[in-house]
């Protein structure tokens, strides 16, 4: 008896390990599938009359890496390749009855998806092979633009705050309740509040939940060198309920390395004293700005594992001026500005105001 029960504990036991496995595979495949940093590469093979091949093999090339992802079509010719990270890819086609499909090029960016689509001619049949591709669409529809490489590496920014870069997106701007002199603040989309814009790192929730809004927001000049982000895309409407907080989703993709070692340097210099005179001051002041960095990527292993490595520094050293009216840090009453009685009075507080005049 005593070994019976046993017998079933074990039993119960290891169907609640077996349960627990099933509902966490679920659960991943979720959670993978609403990855917002990633992108769906989806499609059809069929032959020459449009006819579905069953069984074919699609390969999915990185070069840059190295791997080689493959999916097979299924009974109507389908196939799909989810959660793939943004970047150039190549694509193919082949089955054992028909023509291998050429090599085709494609890029993809973060949260869309492309359609691809193979016919293959029968093996030994002098036919060219087509493949077609359908416009990029997303995978959440709505309305949304993306920021990719090219444009964060070509765009100038005073600052070098990526996020300065959603201004480009229709109904962006920023929100004057954030702005300082030093930062552009919080962005705003649809005329409401900037912090209620949602922002994705990799994926991940980057929001500050003290203070309801980005991590960094306008008290650091920057959370991310920009060098060190890859592309991000704006999402501005109908995007899903669990990534948003009613204003805009940030979707942002951060560098990788690859099997090839690839680096860069940047320097910037602001020099007030080869700069204009500021027309409010009449003076010219050294102010002074360095910024500069490196970034360095490469294999660990190839084709396995991969670092990269970002450094982002902002020295910055401008004056505040302090002056009055009249353009001057000393302020000097004049006898007719106030009465002979009040004369100790107005000249006592004239010289305490001299005090905090002046640069700083």
């Amino acid at each position: 008896m005593h070994e019976r029960i046993l017998s079933n504990r074990k039993s119960w036991a290891l169907l609640a390990m077996v349960g627990f496995a099933a509902i966490l595979t679920v659960f991943t495949g979720v959670v993978a599938a609403q990855d917002a940093s990633t992108g769906t590469i989806r499609g059809t093979v069929c032959d020459k009359q449009g006819g579905r091949i069953v069984g074919a093999n699609v390969s999915l090339k990185n070069a840059a890496m190295g791997w080689v992802h493959i999916a097979i079509s299924r009974s109507e010719g389908e196939f799909v390749f989810h959660n793939v990270p943004p970047g150039k890819y190549e694509i193919s086609a082949v089955h054992e009855k028909y023509s291998t499909g050429p090599w085709k090029a494609l890029e993809l960016n973060v949260g869309a998806e492309l359609e691809m689509n193979f016919e293959l001619a029968v093996e030994g049949k002098p036919e060219t092979t087509y493949v077609t591709e359908t416009p990029t669409v997303e995978i959440q529809p709505g309305v949304s633009d993306v920021i990719d490489r090219t444009a964060i590496d070509g765009l100038p920014l005073n600052g070098r705050r990526y996020t300065d870069l959603m201004l480009l997106t229709p109904g962006v701007t920023t929100d004057p309740r954030g702005l300082t002199a030093g930062s552009n603040g919080d962005l705003s989309y649809g005329g409401l509040r900037g912090f209620q814009t949602s922002y994705l790192v990799d994926g991940l929730d980057n929001n500050n939940t003290f203070f309801a809004q980005a991590r960094g927001r306008y008290r650091a000049p920057f959370q991310f060198s920009e060098e060190s982000i890859d592309e991000f895309r704006v999402v501005t409407n109908t995007f899903g309920a669990e990534q948003g907080r009613g204003n805009a989703v940030v979707n942002v993709v951060t560098r990788t390395g690859s099997n090839h070692t690839h680096g860069s340097l940047f320097y910037h210099l602001r020099d007030g004293r080869i700069a204009g005179v500021n027309a409010f001051v009449r003076k010219q002041y050294p102010d002074m700005q360095h910024q500069f960095g490196f970034t360095l990527g490469g294999p660990i292993r190839k084709e396995k594992l991969f670092y990269f490595v970002s450094f982002d520094q902002h020295i910055f050293h401008v004056p505040n001026v302090v002056q009055f009216l009249n353009g001057s840090s000393t302020l000097v009453p004049q006898p007719a500005d106030y009465e002979a009685t009040d004369q100790t009075l107005v000249f006592a507080t004239a010289a305490q105001l001299n005090t905090i005049a002046g640069d700083f």
